[in-house]
């Protein structure tokens, strides 16, 4: 039986690599039920672009791969984000 999915654009982070690409989830659902799945080891993710953590290159750009639950540190939606984020203001050092 196919269960509807819905497409959801995220970061994920890991130690050493940054990946931009989609997860799916349960149509109607939200990010934080996959993360609370504690019986997926691995996420599928489609469309990806793999980066290193240290200097952003792109190592990898794939269809369709797997993440580690267990190497994942950070984790969030790019679409909600990407209108709220602003650059960071950097104070003047007052002599100019």
């Amino acid at each position: 039986m196919y269960t509807p999915k819905e497409k959801v654009r995220v970061v994920i982070g890991t130690s050493t690599y940054r990946i931009e690409g989609d997860v799916h989830i349960l149509a109607g659902g939200r990010l934080t039920d996959l993360v609370n799945v504690k019986a997926r080891d691995f996420w599928a993710v489609t469309n990806a672009v793999i980066r290193t953590a240290a200097d952003d290159r792109v190592l990898y750009e794939i269809d369709y791969g797997v993440v580690a639950r267990d190497n994942i540190i950070f984790l969030f939606p790019l679409e909600e984000t990407s209108s709220k984020v602003q650059p960071a203001s950097i104070p003047s050092s007052g002599g100019e």
